[in-house]
């Protein structure tokens, strides 16, 4: 089975497939696999999506792709179904899977997170009926589109400026409007009451880093895309996303570091106050239990969802915390700190003082931190406005499913 470059729309061999052959809605069946997944994958009046999987996606690729739903299959299963060899297409499923095209679950798995899917057997495994990798469709984002741009390729360019036109024309809107979201805000450490934390474990991240001993940290990706499509990105660190905790057997490396640096690093970013703290909940990445699995400190000049939060209504964008500042005009002294850091401008410079609008908050907390007067704290929503995180994977798929029902029902 040999391989092309993506989009080339070039023949293969050993699976029936050639140019002349090959269906030319290969690409809008995986569309519309894609569209199917709690994530979504918005399409848009000019095609641009078509244009984002074919940059990523070859042929042969997107024709096993299509076939794939959130369900996990076997590759005898999947082979069956599309008429292929098993073997071949076992080669070109892992292949996909290093490049998050596909995502593989295995049930006995070690992964330093109970229920979170690695892509590896443990090492001398004998496959068994508990062991049998299944594969399923990743998503677009949190998916492909990190791992695309990770890399610096000759596509990058092209994929990172039709991305941002894709956004533009609405591309988002399944991506970030249903809840639950795929991310949330995680207000600062030091922020939340201990009995806050308990009844939303979520939130801990002192917890996170004392259950692991070694953590994935790697570059931010729309740093990366803002280079990429513009030549240039803003001056804040590069190296700030993830701290995804490993398990043991993972090698420290570059990317890979110790509990004591990885903390250091974390503080040294949260020092620069001007960042919000997204989490993954765990719930992109397949985890059991809505607790903290790892988070980016993102900046409103580079993050594609902070962006987007800034420019739509707040409630269709991102997952706000279940907290919001409180101000006491009393102790503010307008040092303005609350406007440097606030990246959704709810705190307004004026001749006077600053003006908080509590209506922009999403609880990340960071005014508050950087308040050298004690100003500003956050207190939790009312019980109304709280947001119930759920409480396994299934029931966060099932409803931002629920969610897309309900938005096409309003159209």
């Amino acid at each position: 089975m040999s391989r092309t470059s993506p989009g080339t729309g070039a023949g293969k061999e050993g699976t029936g497939m050639n140019a002349a052959d090959e269906p030319v809605d290969v690409y809008d069946r995986l569309a519309d696999a894609m569209d199917a997944l709690p994530s979504g994958f918005t399409r848009t009046p000019s095609g641009l999506e078509m244009k984002l999987l074919r940059l990523v996606f070859t042929p042969e690729e997107a024709r096993v792709a299509s076939t794939l739903t959130r369900t996990p299959e076997t590759a005898a299963e999947i082979a069956k179904r599309l008429g292929l060899d098993e073997a071949e297409v076992t080669v070109l499923l892992e292949s996909m899977i290093p490049r998050r095209m596909v995502r593989a679950d295995t049930l006995a798995l070690e992964t330093g997170v109970k229920g979170l899917g690695k892509v590896e057997a443990k090492p001398g495994q004998e496959p068994g009926a508990e062991s049998v990798k299944r594969y399923r469709l990743s998503p677009f984002l949190v998916g492909w589109y990190e791992s695309f741009l990770q890399e610096t390729r000759p596509e990058s360019t092209e994929f990172a400026r039709v991305y941002e036109q894709y956004v533009i024309q609405g591309g988002g809107e399944k991506i970030f409007n249903p809840r639950p979201g795929p991310q949330g805000v995680i207000p600062y450490r030091g922020s939340l009451k201990p009995e806050w934390l308990e009844r939303e474990p979520h939130n801990d991240i002192d917890a996170h880093f004392e259950r692991h001993d070694r953590f994935l940290v790697i570059e931010c990706v729309c740093k990366k895309e803002k280079a990429a499509a513009h030549g240039h990105s803003c001056a804040l660190p590069i190296k700030r996303c993830g701290f995804v905790g490993m398990p043991p057997v993972v090698p420290l490396s570059e990317n890979v570091i110790g509990r004591e640096e990885a903390i250091k690093l974390w503080n040294e970013l949260d020092g620069i106050g001007t960042m919000v703290v997204e989490g993954f909940y765990g719930f992109t990445m397949g985890a059991e239990a809505p607790q903290f699995v790892g988070g980016c400190h993102c900046c409103g000049c580079c993050c594609s969802i902070l962006n987007a939060a800034r420019l739509a209504p707040l409630e269709e964008t991102i997952q706000r915390a279940n907290y919001r500042a409180v101000k006491d005009y009393d102790k503010c002294h307008s040092c303005g700190e609350c406007v440097r850091r606030c990246q959704f401008f709810a705190h307004e410079a004026t001749d006077a003082m600053p003006v908080y609008h509590p209506e922009k908050c999403v609880g990340c907390g960071s005014c508050g931190q950087g308040c050298p007067t004690g100003a500003l704290h956050l207190e939790p929503v009312s019980e109304d406005e709280w947001f119930h995180v759920p409480s396994s994977f299934t029931e966060w798929e099932e409803r931002r499913l629920e969610g897309q029902e309900g938005q096409e029902t309003k159209k």
